[in-house]
């Protein structure tokens, strides 16, 4: 029996985690849960991953839908009454939960049955192996979508740049019945996988297009030279884009390019993932290669209104855009920071630079069209805001574009790269049709009857 007051290190060591949850409401899933890794889930939806740690004894949850939520018995317990740590207060209150519970714990010590938890190394225990034993993907055998529906060739998927980039997962519909093999793309931030995009040809959609998990902060990315530093990064909406551009467009050397994808719109947190790996990686330029559409235009002024790459000066810098839209208008933002101090000097370069953007815009626009106008400029401390409404014009979009990249001295650091079609899969399926298409010969070019004089 324990005569002591239990340390925080014996509730995480000798408390099942797993049979606490359940005390707690959770009941665990069969289906996905092993020995190593059981998953849990309560009746409002919230999924728990279980782990314990050989070197340390300790179990420890994590949530694969939220990063934040992870830790051990003590985190959740802190988590669940909203203790201040910071007050001897707290610590009692935490103190007297897990007591209930436990009693003084000496039931505890060498409670643990025959299907309890298994220990691994430290090395396994991390989030990321939970993530992946979570989400269940399967080695890529099944290349049917890739290759019959979307293009692709064996060559391609089997890149050194994409081999274990790409998985297979295996979905049943309830439902229905039907067995629908998904083509996975692992979505990857500092945390390891958070989040997989599912794509398939099921004829009902079954979960085609779905991203499970949290996306937030994470990108699909190809994997990453050792020991050579690569010329280009291609950032695009899809990971299929991304494969496609490569087979249109394949590097001159093998490791000579990153690939990266957002799988969709961009978060407001994925560019700080991809400002990260670019300065690990330093590319010598980035290319922007988004739909051609005049959604794929603003993501390209996203992304070149606030990335940093090596040469710029930190005034080019400190001049950042961003764009929002609506159905019929977008509200162009442009932050400057680091402006004189003095405000009649600030106000006169602000002003400026206002009337440069309103005149390239509204270039071609007679004062009775749709044209850009200007909101009042609002500072704050040594950070300035113009915002610029415009209609939801493809010309305008284009030059603020084209702007971003050279205001932000991006002009040979930067490109942007639009297919034909609507995306680069688009345009590799159409380059590959015509290909395809029987040439013309004598015997089945149409013969065109020579006009002839009539006696």
């Amino acid at each position: 029996m324990l005569t002591t007051k239990p340390q925080l290190s014996d509730y995480k060591q000798k408390i099942d985690l797993v049979q606490f949850l359940e005390t707690e409401g959770f009941t665990k899933d069969r289906r996905k849960s092993t020995r190593r890794w059981p998953v849990l889930e309560n009746a409002e939806g919230r999924k728990l991953i279980i782990g314990n740690n050989q070197k340390t004894n300790e179990y420890f949850y994590y949530n694969p839908e939220d990063r934040r939520d992870r830790g051990t018995i003590v985190d959740y317990v802190i988590d669940k009454l909203h203790i201040d740590t910071a007050t001897r207060e707290g610590w009692q209150q935490l103190h007297e939960f897990i007591g209930r519970y436990t009693g003084d714990l000496s039931h505890l010590a060498n409670s643990r049955s025959t299907g309890t938890v298994e220990s691994q190394p430290p090395a396994e225990a991390t989030r990321s192996k939970a993530i992946s034993h979570y989400f269940r993907l399967d080695p890529l055998t099944n290349t049917d979508y890739l290759m019959e529906k979307r293009g692709l060739t064996i060559d391609t998927i089997g890149h050194r740049a994409f081999i274990g980039k790409i998985f297979n997962k295996t979905f049943v519909s309830k439902k229905t019945g039907e067995t629908v093999i998904n083509t996975v793309f692992p979505m990857e931030s500092e945390q390891g996988i958070t989040a997989i995009l599912l794509k398939n040809d099921s004829p009902t959609g079954l979960v085609n297009g779905h991203t499970w998990g949290e996306r937030l902060e994470s990108i699909w990315v190809s994997n990453l030279p050792k020991g050579h530093q690569p010329k280009e990064m291609l950032i695009c909406e899809s990971p299929i884009d991304a494969l496609s551009y490569h087979q249109l467009h394949p590097p001159e050397e093998p490791y000579d390019r990153v690939y990266v994808s957002t799988g969709g719109q961009p978060s407001s947190l994925q560019p700080l993932t991809v400002q990260r790996l670019i300065d690990r990686v330093k590319p010598e330029q980035v290319i922007l290669g988004h739909d051609n559409d005049n959604s794929g235009i603003r993501f390209n002024i996203g992304w070149s209104g606030r990335l940093q790459l090596p040469g710029q000066s930190i005034e080019q810098a400190n001049h950042q855009l961003s764009i929002n839209h609506n159905k019929h208008s977008n509200i162009l933002s442009i932050d400057v920071y680091g402006l004189p101090v003095e405000e009649a000097e600030r106000k006169l370069h602000l002003e400026s630079l206002q009337e440069k953007v309103l005149t390239t815009l509204n270039k071609g626009y007679t004062p009775d069209m749709n044209r850009a106008t200007a909101d009042a400029i609002m500072h704050q401390g040594n950070h300035s805001l113009l915002t610029i409404h415009l209609p939801n014009h493809r010309p305008m979009l284009t030059r603020i574009e084209k702007l971003s990249i050279k205001w932000r001295g991006l002009t040979d650091k930067l490109v942007v790269k639009r297919p034909f079609a609507k995306d680069w899969n688009e345009e590799l399926q159409t380059q590959k049709a015509n290909v395809e298409r029987p040439q013309p010969t004598l015997r089945n070019t149409p013969s065109k009857a020579t006009p002839q004089k009539l006696m």
